[in-house]
């Protein structure tokens, strides 16, 4: 794991909500990031990702539900949310003088 806080989204695009990771998996997952993030900062994605207008399209929502589950039940504070969801880093914008 490389231990750099780095900030992700879905296709690491500034249009979707930007999180912070705590920690990445060093291997892709099918070229997506792999984020670690705190369990607080899972639930924030399990809350932004749900999709009320369609019940049955919310296995990524139900897979980080589970994953902090078993975090907690590990004494653990960090959850992967890789969850088959197209995670990439979000570039900085650098301001222009």
């Amino acid at each position: 794991m490389s231990n750099s806080k780095i900030k992700f989204s879905i296709e690491g695009s500034k249009d979707n909500p930007i999180y912070e990771a705590v920690d990445v998996h060093p291997k892709r997952w099918n070229g997506w990031l792999c984020p670690i993030v705190t369990i607080e900062t899972a639930l924030k994605i399990a809350e932004d990702i749900f999709d009320k207008n369609d019940l049955a399209n919310n296995d990524p929502y139900h897979d980080i539900h589970g994953a902090i589950t078993e975090a907690r039940e590990n004494l653990e504070n960090t959850v992967d949310v890789g969850c088959g969801l197209i995670w990439d880093e979000v570039e900085e914008v650098k301001e222009v003088i």
